[in-house]
C-alpha cells in the first residue's frame, strides 16, 4: 500500500514516495520523510512520544541516534499540541501513517564475525541506559501475536502445550530440552527493543540508528540474546560472537530464552506449513546445541 498524496502532504513530503528495502515492505521514502503504516494508533503514538524523548537525549551524543518521529501539518489553523489527538490538531497520525525523519546508514551483515558486531552492543547498552526507567505501556504484552506468544512461553507466562503439539517432532524436542534448561533469571525488567538485529542502521561518520522499536518488558541483556540468536540463526553468524557477550549477567539463561522465543514465534506463525516448520527445526538446531552446551558447562 503507497501513501496517497494527502498523507505525503499531510507530512511535508514533497518528492515522490518510493518502496525502501527490508522489514515487512511496508515503509516507504519521500525526500527525507520515511513513511510508514501506522497499526495500532495507540502505539503508533506511544512509540512517537517515546523516539521524541530519546532523541532529546541522542542530541547529547550518548552512543546511539533515532529517527524523529514528525507530526501530521494541523488544519485550519489548530494548535498541533492541542487536547484534541487527531489529525486535525497536528496528531503523530494522519490517514493511517506515521512519519519518521530519513537517517543515512545501512543494516549490517552478520556474516561469519561481523566487524558491526562490537558497535551493535555498544549502542544497544547505551539505548538501553536511556530507556531505563521508563514505564510499560499499559497494552504492552496484550496483542496476541505470535511474537507476543513467543516472548511469554520462553518467559513461563503462557503454557507451551499447544505449540509443543503443533510443532513436528525435531522442533518439539528441541523446546523441551531447551524449557528444561531453563532456570529463573534475578535481573530486573525494563522496556526493551526486542528486535534489534535488523533494526540499527551503521553510517562511518555517526552512532548506529535504533530504527522500527519493538517493545518489551524484560531485562535489557534479552535484546543482545536477542539479537544473537538471530544473527547466528539467520545471518550466518560465527558462534565466536557471543564471546562478545560474556559479560552480560545471565546471558546463558537470556541466550535460551531469545531462541524459545523466537522458535515459538516461528511455531505460531507457520501453522499449517510443514515444509516451513521442517527448515525451522533444521535451522534451529545448531543454535539449541550451542545453547545447551554453554549452559551445561555453566
Amino acid at each position: 500500500m503507497r501513501p496517497d498524496p494527502g498523507v505525503l502532504a499531510a507530512f511535508g513530503a514533497r518528492a515522490n514516495a518510493v518502496p525502501l528495502p527490508g522489514g515487512e515492505g511496508t515503509a516507504w521514502r519521500a525526500g527525507q520523510v520515511v513513511l510508514k503504516p501506522a497499526g495500532d494508533p495507540r502505539v503508533a503514538r506511544w512509540t512517537a512520544e517515546l523516539y521524541r524523548d530519546l532523541g532529546l537525549l541522542a542530541g547529547r551524543d550518548p552512543g546511539f541516534r533515532v529517527p524523529r518521529p514528525l507530526r501530521a501539518a494541523a488544519r485550519d489553523g489548530a494548535a498541533r499540541d492541542g487536547a484534541a489527538r487527531d489529525e486535525a490538531a497536528g496528531d503523530w497520525v494522519a490517514g493511517g501513517w506515521v512519519a519518521w525523519q530519513w537517517l543515512p546508514g545501512q543494516p549490517a551483515s552478520w556474516a561469519g564475525v561481523s566487524p558491526f558486531w562490537p558497535r551493535l552492543i555498544a549502542a544497544s547498552q547505551a539505548f538501553h541506559a536511556a530507556l531505563a526507567g521508563r514505564p510499560a505501556p499499559p497494552w504492552l504484552g496484550r496483542d496476541g501475536s505470535p511474537w507476543t506468544a513467543g516472548d511469554q512461553v520462553a518467559w513461563g507466562e503462557r503454557d507451551p502445550g499447544s505449540v509443543l503439539a503443533a510443532a513436528p517432532g525435531p522442533l518439539a524436542g528441541q523446546l523441551r530440552g531447551l524449557l528444561a534448561a531453563l532456570r529463573p533469571v534475578r535481573l530486573p525488567s525494563q522496556l526493551i527493543h526486542g528486535d534489534l538485529g535488523g533494526n540499527v542502521l551503521f553510517s562511518p561518520a555517526s552512532p548506529p540508528a535504533v530504527i522500527d522499536f519493538s517493545p518489551y518488558w524484560r531485562p535489557a541483556g534479552l535484546a543482545l540474546a536477542v539479537a544473537a540468536v538471530d544473527a547466528l540463526t539467520w545471518g550466518g553468524a560465527d558462534p565466536a560472537i557471543l564471546g562478545e557477550l560474556d559479560g552480560e549477567p545471565e546471558i546463558g539463561q537470556l541466550l535460551a530464552r531469545a531462541h524459545v522465543g523466537r522458535l515459538v514465534t516461528e511455531v505460531v506463525s507457520r501453522r499449517g506449513d510443514p515444509g516451513g516448520l521442517d527448515t525451522v527445526a533444521r535451522t534451529g538446531r545448531p543454535v539449541t546445541m550451542l545453547i545447551l552446551a554453554r549452559l551445561a558447562l555453566g
